[in-house]
């Protein structure tokens, strides 16, 4: 824990800080036994009065050195928000949005998940950053494609100039969907059957242009671990929400936070 009481200081996706000058990069941690309003609970729906949920992610933004943090009330769509200058520090919702951008440093991008992936899209230079929520819906419906064409359209890099890094989400083994699921990825509809959405996400990716090379993923669970995390399929209406979060660095350096294997 750190000084402020109740907060865990976050798991960090060093594989993407490495090669991304200037960017932080991470997901919440979940303490043991903690559920849906609990202080690591960052959803806007689960966690709480408003006046908690938003004091949680002014603590996440002083851990990693940011003035502002952006997040947007997801609805597995595929609607890419830029977070732009913004004279006020603190928390912004701002409105129906699964994923966001920016290339302002000090400005946090941060989306909530328990089961779903976060997907975290920069450029290699450190010029720009997205940040997506894609669950199954989301997947199909091109989210991670249409984050790789805001970028290109809003800040002219290309897909060859980007990194991507799938962080932790339910995995094959643990995600059994039915038929319905399996015919949308264009698989066999003889389910119900196992879906691991970060290798569909990989795929697409590799297809839209990003270098293999460059696609990392957490191999991390959010339901069998190794790592606590908040799973929907594991606890249902119980469970709160993670906050995976990407941003590039303003004057104030991100605190030097341990560096987690395997995130």
């Amino acid at each position: 824990m750190t000084a402020e009481a109740g907060f865990a200081e976050p798991h960090r996706f060093t594989a993407l800080e490495a090669i991304v000058p200037g960017v932080v990069a991470g997901i919440t941690a979940v303490p043991p036994g903690d559920g849906a309003g609990s202080e690591s609970d960052f959803g806007l729906a689960t966690g709480g009065s408003a006046w908690d949920v938003m004091r949680r992610y002014e603590g996440l933004a002083r851990a990693v050195g940011a003035s502002t943090v952006m997040v947007g009330r997801q609805v597995h769509g595929t609607r890419v928000v830029e977070a732009g200058a913004i004279q006020a520090s603190g928390v912004h919702v701002v409105g129906e949005a699964d994923g966001l951008m920016t290339s302002i440093p000090g400005i946090l991008l941060a989306v909530t998940a328990a089961d779903c992936v976060p997907v975290l899209v920069a450029d290699v230079s450190g010029r720009c950053v997205a940040l997506v929520h894609a669950g199954w819906r989301g997947a199909v419906a091109g989210m991670l494609e249409a984050a790789v064409r805001a970028l290109g359209e809003r800040f002219e890099v290309t897909p060859p100039d980007l990194a991507i890094f799938l962080g932790p989400a339910i995995c094959g083994d643990c995600y059994e969907v039915g038929a319905e699921v399996l015919r949308a990825f264009g698989k066999s509809d003889r389910g119900p059957a196992g879906l691991d959405l970060r290798s569909e996400l990989s795929q697409r990716a590799i297809e839209s242009g990003v270098p293999r090379d460059r696609v990392m993923r957490s191999e991390w669970c959010t339901r069998c671990g190794p790592v606590t995390f908040h799973s929907h399929r594991g606890r249902g209406v119980d469970a709160g929400r993670m906050a995976a979060f990407l941003g590039l660095r303003g004057e104030s350096p991100a605190p030097e936070l341990p560096a987690t294997a395997g995130a």
